[in-house]
């Protein structure tokens, strides 16, 4: 390693001083809470201590942030950057012994580098392909390509005194990688892996998991709480120590395409990230309450726009302390965790409710003071106990409760987002952009879609909804109405869209879609969709007139019913019958990351011409049992 400067050498010199101090009984690693984590961005080697010191030492757990490695390690910056890390390590963990640093390692992507052997790349037609902007897919069935990653884990992150273990990014619990590497370091190197999705399985190899945007996909009707919450309390509990498990996820209002922000320019992004900062802390609040339901760190950032940004909350640095004990489900469905310093209470469910403390509390998130208090639907609180006088208005009331209404209901929220009810117990949630979030049943989550989902050829980049205002039909004994206008766009590409759903009052509702391109169009995709959870059909039936099936607990085959225009699913709860203008396809979505059965039709696909139209009609009925 060449040395240019005297400064140089005495950095390293004063970088080796400190790592025999670094060697530590990773067992007692217990910081209090909350436990917040960077997952990306924490910048150890591109800013002084002087520059960093004061959010870093707030921090739990750093994932990556200055040594992150994608098949080239041979990079002439890595022996410079760790040179800064090292440094920066020794003086954090001289203030904050209790963080924890693993290097980000690419398994599954590598960028255009010579240094990577032809033969390891994996290949569609014949030629490389990319599933990130900048990188390509790594053939990782080979077995020198899985030897390769353990070495240099093995040399260049266990070898070194300043890291804990590795992180291994979209790399799940595998038969060999992961034991092997739980196995340095004597069994002691911290092993943790994103699989997306928080899995059933891996706890004794692993120290924790990265549950990336599934609090998201909690919020958007895609995964049960009650289900994420129990994979999640196994993953704080079951696996080896010190449990590196981690929640972290986004705004709802983000763009969630990696492909549309790598275009973007560096004063775009932050003129967005600053206004995505501040516009959905309900979000942030949820996704930290239900973090501290037991033992993980927590992060909220820009997701797809960049990870690891360094935002702060004032709940961050609510004075929790321990815990008391462990979390308990309360009537109402909220759950709730006491500690040392305070209580916190999480809303999973689709109803706002009231919860009654035992004692005055001030609510950190809203500076009331009192003993009773409406926590929203999907949302969280932190309360401080308190001397100081209650607050004298009274708190806000329940929007929407569990009890169904008389009649017909239809009500638009003050966050713009819509509601539909019938007397019979089915309702559903539109979010400002008119895409049905929620579909509930009796206030459990049926499952949610309706929408196209479109990506634009060849990179599979999304469209968007912009300029989209809907408002509530005339509602009476016969129905119930809502509508939205608005555009699809993808850089130049435009697509207008009319949107009505008319619900009746033998809970059944149709949507409606109108089309038109406003633009020449290149679709990779365009897919009307209805997802169901896993979680709650496997082994329900699935039928058409033609073919029956009981749903798969375990992933088996892609596609599990053929093509028609009516598809029934029943469980021993309800039937759901679902009538199309499209012949629906029913395919196990467990295989490309999300835990769910996909039924799912194709409008149009390939160039569609400026002015072209289409319609698209999906009407669902649900009884009960």
């Amino acid at each position: 390693m060449n040395l240019p400067t005297n400064q140089s050498f005495l950095s390293l010199l004063t970088a080796l001083l400190g790592l025999s101090a670094m060697a530590r009984d990773l067992t007692h690693i217990d910081p209090p809470f909350p436990r917040i984590g960077n997952c990306y961005h924490a910048l150890l080697a591109d800013k002084t201590w002087e520059q960093g010191s004061n959010y870093w030492c707030k921090l739990g757990l750093l994932i990556g942030g200055g040594y992150d490695l994608h098949y080239d390690w041979e990079k002439a910056s890595w022996s410079q950057r760790l040179l800064k890390v090292e440094q920066n390590l020794v003086q954090l963990r001289q203030v904050n012994p209790h963080v924890l640093a693993l290097p980000y390692v690419d398994v599954v992507e590598g960028p255009d580098n010579p240094h990577v052997p032809k033969a390891w790349w994996a290949l569609k037609n014949g030629e490389r392909w990319s599933g990130w902007p900048g990188y390509f897919r790594i053939n990782t069935k080979l077995p020198e390509v899985l030897q390769f990653n353990l070495d240099k884990v093995r040399d260049e992150i266990c070898g070194r005194p300043c890291f804990d273990g590795v992180f291994y990014d979209c790399w799940g619990v595998d038969d060999w990688l992961v034991p092997h590497t739980a196995a340095l370091r004597g069994g002691q190197a911290v092993v943790m892996v994103n699989d997306w999705n928080l899995p059933r399985k891996g706890f004794a190899a692993l120290n924790g998991v990265l549950s990336e945007d599934e609090i998201n996909r909690v919020m958007d009707g895609k995964v049960d709480f009650e289900d994420f919450l129990s994979r999640y309390f196994r993953w704080t509990r079951e696996t080896r120590r010190p449990c590196v498990t981690m929640i972290v996820c986004q705004p709802q209002t983000i763009r969630a395409d990696a492909w549309h922000w790598s275009k973007v320019t560096y004063k775009e992004r932050q003129a967005q990230l600053e206004k995505l900062r501040v516009g959905d802390e309900q979000t942030m609040r949820f996704g930290l309450a239900t973090t501290l339901m037991s033992d993980g760190y927590f992060g909220y950032d820009a997701g797809m726009a960049g990870r690891g940004n360094w935002w702060w909350y004032k709940e961050y640095d609510a004075p929790l302390g321990h815990p008391r004990g462990p979390a308990h489900r309360n009537a109402d469905g909220t759950w709730q965790r006491d500690y040392a310093g305070g209580t916190v209470v999480v809303n999973g469910t689709p109803y706002d409710t009231v919860v009654q403390l035992a004692g005055k509390a001030r609510d950190v998130s809203t500076g009331r003071v009192g003993s009773r208090f409406t926590i929203p639907m999907l949302d969280g609180r932190i309360f401080l106990p308190t001397g100081d006088p209650a607050t004298e208005t009274p708190d806000l009331a329940p929007r929407l409760t569990r009890t169904p209404p008389a009649q017909l209901h239809a009500v638009k929220l003050p966050d713009g987002k819509m509601v539909l009810q019938t007397p019979g117990g089915l309702e559903l949630r539109f979010d400002t952009a008119g895409m049905l979030r929620h579909i509930l049943w009796h206030g459990q989550s049926l499952c949610s879609g309706g929408e196209p989902k479109a990506t634009k050829a060849p990179a599979g980049s999304s469209y968007h909804p912009e300029q989209v205002s809907g408002e509530l039909g005339p509602v009476d004994a016969r129905s119930a109405r809502v509508a939205f206008r608005g555009t699809l766009t993808e850089g130049e590409q435009r697509v207008d869209f009319v949107e009505t759903c008319t619900l009746l009052p033998d809970n059944r509702f149709t949507l409606h879609f109108e089309f038109t391109a406003a633009s020449d169009l290149t679709l990779r995709l365009w897919r009307h969709y209805f997802a169901f959870p896993a979680a709650r059909y496997a082994r329900a039936t699935a039928r058409t007139a033609n073919q029956s099936i009981t749903l798969p607990p375990e992933v088996k085959d892609d596609q599990l019913l053929r093509a028609s225009k009516r598809v029934e699913v029943e469980t021993d709860k309800e039937l759901i019958s679902i009538d199309s203008s499209l012949p629906l396809t029913l395919s196990d979505h467990r295989r490309h990351g999300t835990d769910e059965y996909l039924l799912a039709g194709y409008p149009v696909k390939g160039a569609v011409k400026q002015g072209t139209r289409w319609t698209v009609e999906l009407t669902m009925a649900v009884s009960g049992k």
